[in-house]
Parts: C-alpha cells; sequence; structure tokens
C-alpha cells in the first residue's frame, strides 16, 4: 500500500519542486517504487524532465493530445493509463571497479489548465489512486504555492506533508502556521484522519551568512525544534550540482552523486524513513 506524500508551502521560491524530485529519486535509488505527480500548474516538475521531448513538448507548451493530471481529473480518465516512466543510470567508483546505479520514477504530468479546475469531491484524487496503490511504496505530489479547491483535494490524498523552508524567506517560515490549519481542516472537516506533518527542512542553507546562521540556531533549540517537527538534515547551498542537475534532467543522486547536497537529500530520505516508521508504530 503506497504512502502518499506531498510537499507543501504557500510561499514560493523555497525550492519545493527541486526538493520533491531529489527526494522521490532517492527513494528510487534505494530501491523503493515511486510515483510522482505534478500537481502544480506552473509545471515545473513536467519541465524538468519533459521540456526537451518533442513528443510530449513543442515550442515550450505540452503538445495538444497529451494527457495529465488535469485531464485525469476533468476527464475521469484512469490516471494508471497517463504515466511516463524514466530511467536514470550512473557508473560509481566501488574499490578498484565501477558499478551501474539506477533508479526509476514514474510521472503523471502537471498542466497550466490546473489553474482552472474546480472540484466540489476533494476526494477524487484520492479514489484515482487506488488504481496504483498497490503498484508504488510511495507517490509524491508536488503542490501549488496556493491554497485551494486543488490543495485541499490534494491533502485529502495524502498520509503525510513535508515542508520546505528557506532560512532567508521569513515568510516560508510563517507559512508553516497556514500548513498546520489546512491539515487540521483536511482532517476535521473533509475527513482524512490519517494526515499529519511528516516534517520540516530547511533548503538552500548557506550556514555562513550571519542572518542564516541566527534564525538556524534560533530554530535548533530543542523545544522550537521538536515543537515544528525539523527534521536534522538541511539541504546545503550547492549550486553547481544544482546547475549540473538542471542541464542533464536528472537528479543530483545521478547527476552528482558525490555532492554534497546528494550527500544531504541521502540523509533527509533516511530520516523520513525512519520517522514514516515511528508514526506508524505508535
Amino acid at each position: 500500500m503506497a504512502i502518499v506524500i506531498g510537499d507543501y508551502n504557500r510561499k514560493g521560491g523555497v525550492g519545493k519542486t527541486s526538493s520533491i524530485i531529489n527526494i522521490a529519486a532517492q527513494f528510487a535509488m534505494n530501491g523503493k517504487r515511486v510515483l510522482l505527480i505534478d500537481g502544480d500548474s506552473q509545471t515545473n516538475l513536467t519541465q524538468y524532465f519533459y521540456e526537451g521531448d518533442e513528443d510530449i513538448f513543442e515550442n515550450g507548451l505540452l503538445r495538444k493530445g497529451v494527457d495529465t493530471l488535469y485531464e485525469v481529473l476533468e476527464q475521469d480518465l484512469n490516471i494508471f493509463n497517463t504515466i511516463y516512466s524514466m530511467e536514470f543510470t550512473a557508473r560509481r567508483k566501488w574499490g578498484n571497479r565501477f558499478r551501474k546505479v539506477s533508479c526509476n520514477l514514474d510521472i503523471v504530468l502537471g498542466s497550466r489548465d490546473m489553474d482552472y479546475y474546480g472540484t466540489e469531491d476533494a476526494g477524487i484524487l484520492k479514489e484515482k489512486l487506488k488504481v496504483v496503490d498497490d503498484l508504488y511504496d510511495y507517490i509524491f505530489i508536488d503542490f501549488p504555492p496556493a491554497h485551494n479547491v486543488v490543495t485541499m483535494m490534494f491533502l485529502v490524498a495524502c498520509d503525510y506533508v513535508i515542508v520546505p523552508l528557506h532560512l532567508a524567506k521569513n515568510s516560508s517560515a510563517h507559512g508553516y502556521r497556514d500548513v498546520i490549519e489546512r491539515c487540521r481542516e483536511a482532517r476535521d472537516e473533509y475527513g482524512n484522519k490519517k494526515l499529519q506533518v511528516l516534517g520540516l527542512f530547511y533548503n538552500n542553507v548557506q550556514i555562513y551568512k550571519t542572518d542564516q546562521k541566527m534564525m538556524y540556531e534560533y530554530s535548533m533549540d530543542p523545544d522550537t525544534k521538536k515543537s515544528m517537527r525539523l527534521f536534522d538534515t538541511t539541504i546545503r547551498h550547492d549550486y553547481s550540482s544544482i546547475q549540473i542537475s538542471e542541464a542533464d534532467r536528472q537528479p543530483v543522486c545521478i547527476s552528482c552523486g558525490n555532492s554534497d547536497i546528494a550527500k544531504d537529500y541521502k540523509k533527509l530520505v533516511k530520516e523520513m524513513e525512519n520517522r514514516i516508521k515511528e508514526e506508524r508504530v505508535e
């Protein structure tokens, strides 16, 4: 049975999409069966993987006839029939030899038309995902930076949300309170009693900067950290690796496997797995 995780922060520019791509890829690298859903009308996740694919994009726009999440919801399509698969491979030195590493990701494309999607059935995506529930260990949903009927639909479909934060943007932390309220709404008014905030993590961290260091140290106070459910792992700023990843259209665990940022995502995924195990035992 798949565990459904969404990334949610109403503040834009905190690295939601790049984070969920690299988290999902690391789970896949660890041998998990992973589905990624692009739920953001900006379609950054879809562009990251497929903008260079002429069968899917034409002049920077999705070709007509390409099925996306919007068609799944609006035209009542079977989500299974809209899934695209990608395999990423790399060579890693292992002792005196090289070995092949790989990760496989399945993807449901996003659409700009999601801006116009409205539904009175907040449980529609949850029902759609039942078709593929046994095919995956994890399903990740890239949320838009907003709160509307679409984000509530995503919250109803999720078991957990993760919240990326940016130390240089105080408003990204303030948005956490809104995440808590929306999760409470999804539980109390829409019946998703199991929905929880799995945790928060800082992204694009430059701890050598005074303002970031002060905010980081404050938030790492044990009581503050516990109340905010902050993960121990932070994702460090790594401009070079991100540029390579985006140019190659490959997650950092493939394109820059020995980089600091790849190591950070590996640690974060391990923390997520452990926290999920703890939550489910309780």
